[in-house]
């Protein structure tokens, strides 16, 4: 599918430059984003986001911040800017993003271009006491045809799951530091978390787009540390995911609750093989160069049915800059995934940076650049620009 050639999708890259450019002129102080654990004086997830490992629907503290602390100009972050007040239990959400996607991997036919809209979703919460229900439904982002017999965005039927809900759960939690217990489809706790599905942390070990498992877990929040421990099982609803298993994550955090050290582990099962992952996660902030340093490293061991079990390795290594600019972020990850240790020219290198602003409340404009490449192999290119409006 091609819409729009190289020009337009240069001359928007031009307007996104010069809006930084312009931006550049004034020196603000800055918060953090998406990682506001540590840079910004949040120890926990669960200050700014409703669920308990954070992602989704954002919160009171969570909207003051996007208001006064996180954006360029400041303006009012509660839903629909302030203009309507919700009954004190039901607590919405929406999220509408566009993106413009250049995509080169050295063809003849190559660069190909698109311009989509990439996610519709509606957030609902509703709140009993210690008790809440929490969903997000929406509308799949669709760049290829749906008639193509394997869909390359993440190998599942276009035409099956064309409305989602990608999350749906119930939870008991007295407090937001403390016990809870949460039942439902979400993603088990694991990993950084990042929101960018792409990198291989995610990608490759089962948190990959609709691929929310239905789940019962139970953890414990508090400043210094958390714990989760998650049972979960096949996708019955829609075209997810088909594993059953066990996942577990457990995080300290040190130095003046500016950094952090996580332990995890996930066991899976599915049709024909299994799966087990060990690894470690690291975060920490260095105050004075205004930097996030975050990584992530899993040993995997693929255990398919009638041959030898495979050595595999993801990782990822990377910072975030809080340059003295509010309500921009500067990215930068390197990640390697090999699927066979035992075997040589067997990885898959990526580098990918992230611009991220937040010119005013409840809008954000990123621009991605993504080089990967297996050895021995063609590289691919991708440029990609996202408009996002939340309310």
């Amino acid at each position: 599918m091609k819409r729009g050639g190289k020009t337009s999708f240069l001359g928007f890259l031009a307007l996104l430059g010069l809006g930084l450019v312009v931006m550049l002129l004034a020196p603000r102080a800055a918060q953090a984003y998406p990682q506001w654990q540590f840079s910004a004086g949040a120890t926990r997830c669960n200050q700014c986001h409703y669920a308990p490992t954070g992602g989704g629907l954002i919160n009171g503290y969570g909207r003051d911040a996007i208001g006064e602390e996180l954006s360029t100009w400041q303006g009012d972050g509660a839903f629909l800017h302030g203009a309507a007040d919700l009954p004190r239990v039901l607590k919405l959400g929406l999220d509408l993003r566009f993106a413009m996607l250049s995509n080169d991997n050295g063809g003849p036919d190559q660069p190909k271009n698109a311009f989509f809209p990439m996610q519709l979703d509606a957030h609902v919460r509703l709140e009993a006491g210690a008790f809440a229900f929490q969903g997000i439904v929406g509308g799949r982002a669709q760049v290829r045809s749906a008639d193509a017999p394997v869909p390359q965005s993440n190998f599942q039927p276009e035409s099956g799951s064309r409305l989602v809900s990608r999350e749906h759960w119930a939870i008991w939690q007295p407090a937001a530091r403390g016990m809870y217990v949460r039942a439902g489809r979400f993603f088990a706790p694991f990993g950084l978390r990042l929101a960018e599905h792409l990198v291989y942390v995610r990608r490759d070990l089962g948190f990959n787009i609709l691929e929310e498992t239905y789940n019962v877990s139970a953890g414990f929040l508090d400043n210094g540390w958390e714990a989760h421990l998650t049972l979960f099982a096949p996708d019955f609803l829609q075209n997810g995911s088909q594993e059953t298993g066990v996942a577990a994550y457990a995080e300290r955090r040190v130095l003046n609750e500016l950094a952090s050290v996580a332990v995890q582990g996930r066991f899976a099962s599915r049709e024909g093989a299994q799966r087990g992952i060990g690894g470690v996660v690291l975060k920490g902030y260095i105050e004075p160069a205004r930097l996030l340093v975050m990584g992530e490293g899993n040993y995997i061991q693929n255990m398919p049915e009638g041959v030898d079990a495979v050595g595999q390795f993801a990782g990822l290594l990377g910072a975030s800059w809080l340059p003295p600019l509010r309500g921009f972020l500067v990215t930068l990850w390197g990640e390697r995934l090999q699927t066979d240790l035992a075997t040589q020219n067997t990885a898959l290198n990526a580098l990918t940076g992230l611009v991220s602003w937040f010119p005013y409340p409840h809008f954000e404009l990123q621009l991605v650049a993504r080089h990967q490449a297996a050895d021995g192999a063609r590289a691919m290119t991708t440029l990609l620009a996202q408009l996002h409006y939340f309310l």
